[in-house]
């Protein structure tokens, strides 16, 4: 069984290399706008995000930060982009949505790293690494793979559409789903590791920045 699987994992990255590479650079080019946004935005909106960030960091050095308000934020957030993205992959405008969604993760990434390294005086990459990289270093190969897999059906739904080319949809959509079930719960456990292990580095870290 093991070995089955990960035969089957290895055909899956193989036959899906070029739309890997794709989803990547897609990725890659939301995190670059997002970092490029941060210079661009109006003294308004940068004004308030200085003050949300003042108050987010008061908290963490009062000990006040609450580890399981950020869990369920953080899996509501998840959850609910898990879901757009699923219900994206069953229908064929997917191949258009999907690589939306993929670039806009990126830009949350990036936008987050560049107006912390920007805004904190003291130590503001530290912590921007910090409070992003913990989690994301579990998000961003799921959000990856996640965004392959529904690209994939996306583009079976499209073939069914308009080309009359099918499989055996049941046990098609039985494996899409189990597929994203399985990474779905991935998140949670990333989300797990923002709202406990990335909330105790940032502890760690606020004191040499105040």
């Amino acid at each position: 069984m093991p070995d089955s699987l990960n035969d089957s994992i290895r055909r899956h990255f193989a036959d899906n290399i070029w739309i890997y590479l794709i989803v990547i650079f897609l990725f890659i080019f939301g995190i670059s706008l997002g970092a490029l946004t941060v210079n661009n935005i109006d003294e308004v909106a940068k004004t308030d995000a200085k003050i949300y960030l003042e108050g987010f960091l008061e908290l963490t050095s009062q000990n006040q930060l609450q580890s399981e308000s950020i869990l369920k934020q953080s899996i509501k957030f998840n959850l609910y982009f898990a879901m757009v993205l699923f219900f994206s992959g069953l229908v064929y405008v997917g191949i258009i949505i999907i690589p939306i969604l993929v670039a806009f993760r990126g830009f949350c990434i990036g936008f987050s790293i560049a107006f912390l390294t920007g805004n904190v005086e003291d130590n503001g990459f530290l912590l921007s690494l910090g409070s992003v990289l913990p989690q994301n270093m579990i998000y961003i190969p799921v959000i990856i793979v996640m965004a392959v897999i529904s690209f994939n059906y996306s583009m079976w739904a499209l073939r069914s559409k308009y080309f009359k080319k099918s499989g055996t949809s049941s046990r098609l959509f039985t494996i899409y789903a189990l597929s994203m079930l399985v990474l779905i719960i991935l998140l949670v456990a990333g989300s797990i590791v923002e709202a406990y292990i990335t909330s105790l580095i940032v502890k760690l870290i606020v004191p040499y920045i105040k």
